[in-house]
């Protein structure tokens, strides 16, 4: 029976599968990344490919259609393998490989990201395969383990001292399994020991006993992580007082006014917040757009309230909510206002004190009884977490509430005429209001778009800021990207208002019952889009690049078809193609990048099945011709290399080759009378040469200075006989 599908092989396998859950079982602690057991599976099914002894292009055919299977259910929700989903498939692609060859990773899409992980677990599969039953050896992929773990355990919420436990066990069993392996194989033994794991388990088994469990030293240095996390922000020179700096520090400011411009990351921590959902954090709102930045109106009316929020009415008794609780606690830095989450219902904190609604930002400051400010260190709140329904947003009535429209739809006057025309053109054919949104929304991701904070322009005195970004240079942050989605709806008569706070933040700890602890810092401050539908409330939409929208939405969504604008919403880039398209890219990007992109842009459905169809004909040609290419290779591959093993690699490639070549080798064949055999058929004594120099190498009897190059020539005229 082949050696794989014994219980040693399964066994191994098995540990193998082992080795990459450790590293993707953390990525559901620090990141985002949800389904990971899609991810799982597709490992497991990798490796029982393997295992089952599989062929390589029917078992790259059940990946592939796994993968992209599983693609089209998380992300694109249409008819697996029809035209509109290959249509949706093709396009993603397109666009992101852009972003791929330019390094501007933060740029792709979510379906494109999981698309490469999806590769970059093949190649690992396929390496860890590789080192286990091929090389034998694992200690570098096994030390690198142990450090991934380590480093997540220590500067992540990631709690690593279980995976560390396994690693010691289950890691060392296997390395020693691996080096017990490679001495049978070294030493030509027809069996090893059969009872070689015992004295180990036994020994192992101890060691992590008297290690578990004996007294440990208290640490002997101080702790490193404070200092590293605090280095970059105390390099950083704080603006001047009262004054507007050239690169500004990111963070929650007050002064919007003129929007634009460069600014640093700062990783100062603003607070923590115990709560069970993520959530973004509102501080306040913003409802006038003046070109350059925004501004509240000249509202002065306050709502108060002590405990129960009863000035404030979020969402319609149609959407589903949840009630949940949250705590938050401010680090260093205390303010006279409330971070608060969307839905906010109830304010619990100590001491005598009233909260005061502007009602013009809806910003809540906290106040004693005699108005004065009182800054809070800390506060409980209950709140409605809520769950929009899709269908129940494309089928919004048209909002009658005239004051409603005339405030959330204000533009200046001296909006450019173009802005206008793209908004016409994003959402035309849209049925719906919510329809009309989403696709505004997924502009940005489609249409070169990029996420930037150092290259960020300010527009001048005639320059309009969102005509600047869609039109010009087409760079920028949160605040660009949500100001731009606002008055790209309110262009269309949607009525959106621009809100400010933080976004979740970084998860620290998972508690019990389902609590988890966040770390909001200044790099989490944000802005981000409310949108009002009528019977339902204001929603919150997300179009910034890389950045999800943490609130429910329910009942399937059609994938709305991107739409890549330059040639039917935007004629002025018609005009000039190559100006608008170099501004439009990073200043790092080549010529050569730049026609990859154009090339990429222009396919037609037509092109791709012509490229696809040369690039299916030169494998093709490829592969018929490798007798003429592959032995060259070979040669290549071996020319300057000299040791006992590298002899014995080349002579198996040479078997291989002639193996190819049609001189196949019978399985109780001997190498010497293969050797006789090869050389009737070339009618020349040098495979049996070879064959009696492969045999005193293998018996480490290392050839002389003199057989070396006897060697190299016997094998070079060898291989090069295979040349047909």
């Amino acid at each position: 029976m082949n050696d794989q599908r014994t219980i040693k092989a399964f066994f191994m396998y098995l540990l193998a599968f082992w080795l990459l859950w450790e590293w993707i079982v953390p990525l559901d602690t620090i990141s985002d990344t949800g389904n990971i057991h899609v991810f799982m599976i597709f490992i497991a099914g990798c490796l029982g490919l393997s295992f089952f002894g599989v062929r390589f292009w029917l078992g790259a055919l059940i990946k592939s259609v796994y993968i992209f299977y599983m693609l089209n259910m998380l992300f694109f929700q249409k008819s697996f393998l029809s035209l509109g989903w290959i249509a949706d498939l093709t396009n993603t692609v397109v666009h992101n490989f852009y972003f791929l060859i330019n390094f501007q990773f933060a740029e792709m899409t979510n379906s494109f990201r999981s698309f490469l992980f999806f590769l970059l677990l093949w190649v690992s599969v396929y390496l860890l395969h590789y080192w286990l039953f091929v090389q034998k050896r694992l200690f570098l992929f096994y030390a690198m383990t142990v450090g991934y773990i380590a480093v997540l355990d220590t500067f992540t919420a990631y709690q690593g001292k279980g995976a560390i436990i396994r690693l010691v066990a289950l890691g060392f069993l296997l390395l020693s399994w691996l080096h017990h392996e490679r001495l049978v194989k070294k030493e030509k033994l027809l069996s090893g020991s059969k009872t070689w794991w015992k004295p180990f388990v036994f020994f192992a088994s101890v060691s992590l006993f008297i290690g578990y469990t004996a007294p440990k030293l208290q640490p002997q240095w101080p702790d490193p992580v404070p200092f590293i996390k605090s280095y970059y922000a105390s390099g950083e020179e704080e603006a001047e007082e009262g004054k507007e700096p050239a690169v500004k520090k990111i963070g929650y400011g007050t002064n919007d006014s003129r929007l634009g411009g460069p600014f640093l990351a700062d990783d100062t921590v603003v607070f923590y917040a115990e709560t069970k959902q993520r959530h973004y954090w509102r501080v306040e709102t913003k409802d006038i757009y003046t070109g350059k930045g925004w501004e509240s109106s000249d509202s002065v009316e306050i709502r108060t309230f002590e405990r129960e929020n009863d000035v404030m009415k979020w969402f319609d008794e149609s959407v589903d909510k949840e009630m949940l609780t949250a705590t938050v606690n401010f680090r260093e830095r205390l303010f006279p206002h409330l971070v608060y989450p969307a839905g906010l219902t109830s304010v619990n904190v100590s001491g005598d004190v009233v909260f005061r609604l502007h009602a013009a930002n809806e910003k809540i400051y906290v106040t004693n009884r005699e108005s004065y400010a009182v800054r809070l260190s800390g506060y409980e709140m209950t709140y409605e977490y809520p769950s929009f329904s899709l269908e129940t947003l494309r089928q919004a009535p048209v909002i009658e509430d005239r004051e409603l429209l005339q405030r959330y739809t204000q533009l200046p006057p001296n909006l450019p005429e173009r802005v206008k025309q793209l908004a016409q053109r994003i959402t035309n054919g849209k049925e719906n209001q919510y329809d009309k949104v989403k696709a505004i929304e997924q502009y940005f991701s489609f249409n070169g778009y990029f996420y930037e904070t150092k290259d960020v322009a300010v527009p001048g005195e005639q320059e309009d800021y969102v005509d600047q970004f869609l039109f010009e240079t087409k760079k920028g942050y949160c605040d660009n990207f949500s100001t731009s989605m606002i008055v790209l709806l309110r262009s269309v008569g949607i009525p959106a208002r621009w809100v400010k706070g933080y976004t979740s933040g970084q998860l620290v700890h998972s508690g019990e019952n389902g609590m988890n602890v966040y770390e909001i810092t200044n790099n989490n401050a944000h802005s981000w889009v409310e949108v009002y539908f009528e019977g339902v409330g204001w929603v919150p939409f997300e179009p910034t690049k890389g950045f999800t929208n943490p609130y429910r939405f329910t009942g399937q969504s059609p994938q709305t078809a991107p739409t890549p604008v330059p040639q039917n919403v935007q004629p002025e880039q018609q005009r000039k193609p190559l100006d608008e398209e170099k501004k439009s890219v990073s200043t790092s990007s080549t010529g050569l990048l730049q026609s990859i992109k154009k090339f990429f842009v222009s396919l037609s459905l037509r092109n791709i099945v012509l490229f696809l169809g040369s690039l299916v004909a030169s494998v093709y040609v490829l592969y018929k011709t490798r007798r003429k290419w592959w032995p060259f290779l070979t040669i290549l591959s071996f020319k300057f290399r000299r040791s006992e093993e590298t002899f014995i690699k080349a002579y198996f490639s040479l078997l291989k080759h002639l193996d190819d070549y049609g001189l196949k080798r019978r399985k109780s064949q001997s190498l010497r009378d293969y050797a006789a055999y090869v050389d009737e058929w070339f009618a020349s004594n040098e495979m049996r040469e070879l064959t009696l120099l492969y045999e005193k190498a293998i018996y480490r009897q290392a050839p002389t200075e003199k057989e070396w190059e006897k060697v190299k020539e016997l094998w070079k005229n060898l291989i090069k006989k295979t040349i047909s």
